[in-house]
């Protein structure tokens, strides 16, 4: 009865059910039906994930990239309607990061940003890891390359993506925003200049911070050791 009226209202349910001989009340009745759909109810089940982390064993090996919203509480001036946001890259392997800040999450920006990322980072990288976001790929849409794309592959850089909805599998990034925003973006700015000029020196004085994670060393010191031993 009430999958033959329900789209007219559980009243006209009562009704018809009443008609039919039904006794009890419509309180009653109400009852029963919610009971019957939580019975019916199916929890879509998400297919069991088959990611493990990937032993990384060198500098470039694996870089994972994101953007992060720059927050209008930081900006203490008049952006004038435009929302800002960091892009950042970050060397799983030393935890090396190259940042730039954007006036457009766009795939533009983020195509961008790779022309000069290896030579900022100091060597040559493998493969870049991203989440689904349009700036990064055309995520279903089968029969379009996403110029994110095209310009890793004029590069020679494998690009892999997340599985969707899975923040975690780009975790080192994800973490290290959130340390941004402790550190960095608690402060106030007066000035686009300003906030630009400070925003430089952070990106800097962050590589050359010991972390423990990294036996006490920064990624600076991770890259050069590294590369002093394969000389060696």
């Amino acid at each position: 009865m009430h999958s033959k009226f329900k789209h007219e209202g559980l009243s006209q349910v009562y009704v018809e059910a009443k008609k039919r001989g039904y006794k009890r009340s419509y309180g009653s009745m109400c009852r029963q039906i919610r009971c019957h759909i939580k019975e019916k109810k199916v929890v879509k089940s998400v297919p069991k994930s088959k990611w493990k982390l990937d032993i990384i064993t060198y500098p470039g090996e694996k870089v994972q990239i994101d953007i992060k919203y720059v927050s209008r509480e930081s900006l203490d001036f008049s952006t004038q309607g435009k929302y800002y946001y960091q892009i950042t890259a970050i060397d799983e392997f030393s935890r090396k990061r190259i940042l730039k800040i954007i006036d457009e999450k766009s795939v533009t920006n983020t195509s961008r940003f790779l022309l000069n990322l290896e030579t900022k980072m100091g060597f040559p990288i493998h493969t870049i890891q991203t989440d689904n976001g349009r700036e990064f790929t055309n995520y279903g849409v089968k029969d379009r390359e996403c110029l994110f794309d095209i310009v890793l592959r004029r590069l020679g850089i494998e690009h892999k993506t997340t599985r969707p909805f899975s923040p975690w599998q780009n975790g080192k990034v994800e973490r290290s925003h959130r340390i941004d925003g402790e550190r960095f973006y608690s402060r106030k700015f007066n000035s686009m200049e300003s906030f630009l000029k400070a925003h430089s020196r952070y990106a800097n004085r962050y590589n050359n911070i010991a972390q423990k994670v990294l036996n006490f060393k920064s990624p600076n010191q991770v890259i050069t050791e590294y590369f002093m031993n394969q000389k060696a």
